[in-house]
């Protein structure tokens, strides 16, 4: 009987620490779910509307009336981009003189340029209650992504504004809180302008939080963990500096003590800190901090190291606030003569530009999708990324971190105005834990400005605004040549200079025939080249049909198309390039260059919309990798040219390569670094093609090219074949169109038709066709070059998801994806 009284104390004391525990300490919960969402406009139209800016809580009306009935909206889950939900449209609206966009002549309207989807307004709506209990925490919204012009309301007040689309925001919504009540949160979204001369999408795109804390809390950002490193014999000791923003909501002064605890990979405790401060009424106070980690492991791009420091500030021996920070230990430099260093090691930069788009769910970006689209650029070889041209999501920071991937971040506008000023500090101020960023870009391509002195003035206003949130992190920017009339300006190094001479970084964006000039006049900045050409391409398309928005890679001879390989041979060559940013990742909506309407996608991507790889992709894979890679193209079905001459080209690492048509040698061909091999005129017939590659005199590697039979069977290729049953998780789903030797069919496009059953549904579809008007939220898909992609969503229930995929004629086909474990409960 004791023994069970005292367990029952046990549980007791327990229950009651963990709700002490809930009652003060900070609670982060994802507040994507179960959201109404109506495409078009209502009341308030904006905040003077009816009045509602005449008396405080005066907006009860419209769209942020707590009555009003929404049943007939749109019930869904965030993140979502209504704009792709429209239907592709020309607009006849023309550019205004000098606007037109340089390298972009085929393309004379915005509408065009942003992907000929339209954009409108749109209002999302959510009701949702916290306790009685929980009356005195503090609470805040915080929207991770709105584009654009967005303007939220809780409880009939007005909460704030925002204009950029790109930048986040948090809101102390305390105030307007309804404790023990229902509570209606209203967002007006209008997406009709355009921040960008790309496809901007429209919604709530990204994730939206909500957070409660004690009164006495550290800010949202509120911690800065920078390191320094020494080698000692072996091992290595870190030296852990936290900044610690407390903020105190309470009407009275506060002491309290700030702990901070240091984890490891394996969550074993290596470092512990503890600082006693005080802070008044309303405040904030910066509390700094000092740790040490005995045998640190490095962030690495080959190991990327984490740690985790977690911040609790303990008050009346309470825990009331816990904030967790994850961090890695690496040095970073740029050297004038010999490029960029990691943890005091050369590293080549490999990168990639790329925007916030991705077939089937357009900029609302899950962050398995995020994650995917990270793996395929490492598995391509690249190191790097540059968020162009806007802040990235947290959750693609976070997988750059996870994968080891470096990143240039970079700020959507160019200006020192002070919304755009608070844009940047916020950039810095929610990103600048993450291992993987090593430069802070101030904007891209200010044409108006690089060659006015008002240029230099707002990089050096910038530029301040950075150092005094962060100093460890060098300045660049994206400059081009091309003033705003279009006028190239490669030789006239001294008149843009002043506009750039205070980047710690210079950023080229092409221009590579005065990278030397420039490195001689400018011999103290370093140099990376901020963006590159690939070459225009249709993944899978090998003749060019503009009606068709089809370019093929090699349609042209001259040397002079092949900049993309000219580029980073240059890059490569010379050690003072600290790297590249090819143009870019992935193919992404509008900027259909070289074509325009019909044409609605953007053609320079490595890989397609969906990430499925196009021939150029193994040019770099072969250069920025340490696998043997041998690629020979195009494919071999041309049965209407029996007898004709095709060329027949070669990306591959391997010292000499030789081909062969049906078992008969065409010749061996010595391979020049950093560039390509081709066998002119070769005269088709069915058959197979063989490339053999060799590393000095040894046989490194084959590949085959060959003449498949027609369409026969369906294939569905899941990315994981299990995934979260969190309602979030997603599975991408490579759908191959097979001949009846199990032969990718090269020149397919079968129309597919797919249906999900069990604890999932059908997020969204693609094709990576920059042609194709199809919608990529219906449920059917053309193939196109003998693939498409179908990503799959799990539900909040564990259990099987069944895929079904059929099409006329062919032999149909399913596949069953695991929905299992359960993240966490959506509020």
């Amino acid at each position: 009987m004791v023994s069970a009284i005292r367990d029952f104390s046990r549980t007791r004391n327990a229950i009651t620490l963990f709700l002490e525990r809930k009652l003060f300490m900070r609670e982060k919960c994802l507040f994507d779910r179960d959201w109404k969402f109506f495409k078009g406009d209502m009341p308030p139209y904006n905040d003077t509307d009816d009045g509602g800016r005449i008396k405080t809580g005066a907006y009860c009306f419209g769209a942020t009336d707590l009555t009003l009935d929404d049943s007939d909206w749109v019930s869904l889950h965030l993140p979502h981009d209504y704009v792709l939900e429209g239907e592709f449209t020309y607009s006849n609206e023309k550019f205004k003189d000098k606007n037109a966009i340089p390298a972009m002549e085929s393309i004379d309207n915005y509408l065009v340029t942003a992907g000929s989807l339209p954009g409108g307004i749109g209002w999302y709506r959510k009701k949702f209650e916290l306790l009685k209990s929980e009356e005195g925490k503090r609470v805040y919204i915080q929207l991770d992504g709105i584009y654009r012009d967005s303007t939220v309301y809780l409880n009939n007040f007005h909460v704030g504004h925002k204009d950029s689309g790109f930048t986040g925001v948090v809101y102390d919504v305390t105030d307007f809180i309804r404790f023990g009540g229902e509570n209606l949160i209203s967002v007006r979204v209008d997406a009709t302008g355009h921040e960008g001369w790309w496809y901007n999408g429209g919604g709530i795109y990204r994730h939206v939080w909500l957070i409660k804390t004690d009164s006495l809390h550290i800010a949202p950002g509120g911690t800065f963990i920078t390191n320094y490193f020494q080698r000692n014999e072996g091992s290595i000791t870190a030296e852990v500096n936290i900044e610690i923003d407390v903020v105190n909501k309470y009407f009275e002064e506060k002491s309290f003590k700030v702990i901070s605890r240091i984890y490891d990979q394996e969550n074993k405790q290596v470092a512990q800190v503890e600082t006693d401060a005080s802070i008044k009424t309303w405040r904030d106070t910066k509390v700094e901090q000092k740790a040490f980690i005995d045998d640190a492991k490095l962030w690495s791009l080959e190991n990327p190291i984490l740690y985790r420091a977690v911040t609790t500030i303990v008050f009346a021996d309470r825990e009331v606030d816990s904030y967790e920070t994850i961090f890695g230990v690496r040095s970073i430099r740029f050297d004038v003569n010999n490029g960029f260093y990691l943890n005091d090691e050369p590293v080549k930069i490999k990168g990639v530009c790329c925007h916030q788009d991705h077939a089937g769910v357009g900029v609302a970006v899950t962050d398995r999708i995020n994650e995917f689209r990270m793996e395929k650029l490492k598995e391509l070889g690249c190191n790097a990324y540059r968020s162009a041209h806007n802040t990235p999501t947290p959750e693609l920071l976070d997988s750059c971190d996870k994968l080891g991937i470096l990143v240039v971040c970079e700020n959507r506008f160019f200006s020192s105005s002070k919304e755009d000023l608070e844009n940047l500090q916020n950039m810095i101020l929610l990103n600048r834990n993450h291992p993987s960023i090593i430069l802070w870009s101030l904007g891209n391509e200010e044409t108006s400005l690089q060659f006015k002195p008002e240029g230099g003035r707002i990089v050096r206003s910038m530029k301040a605004i950075v150092r005094n949130l962060d100093t460890t992190r060098p300045v660049t920017a994206a400059n081009c040549f091309w003033d705003s009339e279009n006028q190239v300006h490669y030789e006239d190094v001294d008149t843009f200079v002043d506009s750039i001479k205070d980047l710690d970084v210079m950023g080229f964006n092409y221009a590579h025939e005065i990278w030397d000039k420039y490195h001689e006049y400018m011999p103290n900045q370093p140099i990376v080249v901020s963006e590159a050409s690939t070459m225009f391409s249709t993944r899978g398309g090998y003749e060019t049909d503009a009606d068709k928005s089809v370019i093929y890679l090699m349609d042209s001879k001259t040397e002079l198309d092949h900049r993309g390989e000219l580029q980073w041979k240059k890059v490569a060559e010379n050690p003072y390039l600290s790297g590249i940013f090819v143009w870019t990742g992935f193919d992404y909506r509008g900027e259909p260059s070289p074509f325009s309407w019909p044409s609605v996608s953007s053609q320079f991507g490595i890989l397609d919309s969906c990430g499925f790889p196009k021939d150029f992709y193994y040019y770099y894979k072969a250069w920025w990798s340490n696998e043997t890679v041998l690629h020979i193209f195009p494919h071999w079905n041309w049965p209407d040219k029996l007898g004709e001459p095709i060329d027949v080209h070669c990306f591959s690492n391997c010292d000499v390569v030789e081909l062969f048509l049906n078992g008969v040698s065409l010749g061996k061909k010595d391979m020049q670094p950093n560039w390509h091999l081709s066998w002119e005129a070769v005269l088709y017939e069915p058959g197979t093609l063989t490339a053999k590659g060799y590393k000095g005199n040894n046989p490194a590697y084959e590949c085959k090219v060959e003449t498949t039979g027609s369409s026969y069977r369906l294939e569905l290729l899941p990315d994981r074949a299990v995934i979260q049953a969190d309602g979030i998780d997603v599975s991408i789903i490579t759908v191959r169109i097979l001949d009846d030797q199990g032969r990718v069919v090269p020149t397919s496009a079968n129309l597919i038709e797919f249906t999900v059953e069990g604890n999932g549904k059908i997020l969204g579809v693609g094709n990576g066709n920059p042609g194709s008007h199809e919608s990529d939220k219906s449920h059917d898909r053309q193939a196109f070059n003998g693939l498409c992609q179908l990503i799959v969503q799990s539900n909040v229930n564990s259990g099987a998801i069944t895929v079904h995929a059929i099409s006329e004629g062919l032999i149909a086909t399913t596949v069953k994806i695991e929905a299992a474990g359960i993240r966490g409960l959506l509020p």
